[in-house]
């Protein structure tokens, strides 16, 4: 009774701050949402300093147009403005970009058009990619084209100009069966992250610089794709992915081949994921290329693998990482708790030294409020403490 009690009194302060809950139901009747948020990251600088940082971000949607603001000052002043402006007209997407960090560093405006299953985009892109004191404007234009074929076939095509590094643009994902079947890992690798939208990378004059063709194939259990890179001299790269799909149990295999421009294998990848009830299984072996003059292009690289079982609530995921001479050299421990209304996680990594590094996050969530807190150190002490709070209404 006395939890119930505090929770109903923090709802009711979190209510009163935000305006009253009439306030609230008129908003959503005029499909009115926003959302403001507040983080402050304290980090060491050794040997004997610290800086401070805070981000504020403000959002806001409504009747199809949004409206998101971040800004990053620390204890040097100001280190960063984003802005991002979208507008939903139902077939058309339009949204515009504007960076600073601190200066002026990019500026981007897509269009993004969706017709009887075919979708058209097109991004103009204006970045800085000189210095501070030297700064330089280049021009940078990026097509895409994709579609969804029957049958589980899906196309994809980028066109650059002025512009590289067009994967990103899709995640910065290569290969996108052993992205997902390798979900544990990127999982694990990925829990203490903040994510980071990949951008484009812009080159010096407006010339066509790269193409990205991509086909992917998922129908009766079989699982395939192939990715090819161009430049203005040709063929730079493709990675072809084969594999399947079996539902009772559920296991998945797949193998994965890149190849250079002169055919030439570059990399070699076997994948095999399980998943038995609660326990998710999953290994993966790779191959990288020989360095050395030798008839066999490629050699041995490591082998990983993931396990991940829930137990009473709380998740456990396991990474264990060997070397090119299967040698141990990365362990990491991730537990996931949910108490409602507190998650908990904790991300422990061991190397060939002993303990490493270790991350703990923590939140709550009442009434639409998330506060919420983080912590990574290593053997030598406290690297990042980060504090926030986010509200919705």
């Amino acid at each position: 009774m006395p939890r119930l009690r505090a929770q109903i009194v923090i709802c009711g302060l979190v209510l009163l701050f935000l305006g009253g809950s009439v306030a609230h139901a008129q908003d959503r009747e005029l499909g009115f949402t926003g959302g403001v948020g507040l983080e402050i990251t304290y980090t060491p600088v050794p040997p004997t300093s610290f800086n401070i940082g805070s981000k504020l971000a403000l959002s806001f949607e409504v009747a199809g147009f949004s409206f998101v603001s971040e800004t990053g000052f620390d204890l040097f002043g100001f280190q960063s403005e984003r802005v991002t402006l979208g507008v939903d007209l139902g077939a058309v997407q339009i949204g515009e970009e504007i960076r600073f960090d601190p200066y002026f560093s990019w500026n981007e405006l897509s269009i993004d058009l969706s017709i009887v299953g075919v979708e058209i985009g097109v991004d103009l892109i204006l970045a800085n990619i000189g210095g501070v004191q030297t700064p330089t404007y280049s021009m940078g234009s990026v097509l895409g084209l994709s579609s969804g074929i029957v049958c589980g076939f899906s196309i994809t095509s980028l066109t650059g100009f002025g512009a590289v590094d067009l994967v990103n643009i899709l995640g910065g994902i290569e290969a996108p069966f052993s992205y997902e079947l390798l979900s544990l890992f990127h999982h694990v690798d990925t829990l203490c992250e903040t994510s980071v939208d990949l951008d484009v990378t812009i080159v010096s004059g407006f010339y066509f610089e790269e193409e990205l063709f991509r086909l992917e194939v998922d129908y009766m259990g079989m699982i395939a794709s192939n990715t090819t890179w161009f430049d203005y001299t040709g063929l730079t790269k493709s990675l072809f992915e084969l594999g399947y799909r079996f539902e009772e149990p559920s296991l998945r295999f797949l193998a994965a081949m890149a190849l250079d421009g002169s055919f030439v294998i570059t990399g070699l990848d076997f994948i095999i994921d399980l998943q038995i009830d609660v326990v998710r299984f999953t290994s993966h072996t790779w191959f990288v290329e020989n360095s050395l003059p030798a008839p066999i292009p490629i050699i041995f690289g490591g082998q990983a693998f993931a396990v991940s079982f829930e137990i009473c609530g709380v998740l456990f995921t396991t990474e264990t990482i060997f070397d090119g001479s299967f040698f141990f050299a990365e362990q990491a421990l991730a537990i996931e708790a949910w108490i409602d209304p507190v998650s908990l996680k904790s991300l422990t990594v061991f190397d060939t030294t002993g303990f490493a590094s270790q991350c703990i996050y923590a939140d709550v969530t009442l009434c639409g409020v998330v506060l919420y807190t983080q912590a990574e150190f290593d053997f030598t002490g406290i690297q990042e403490a980060t504090f926030g709070f986010s509200i919705t209404f």
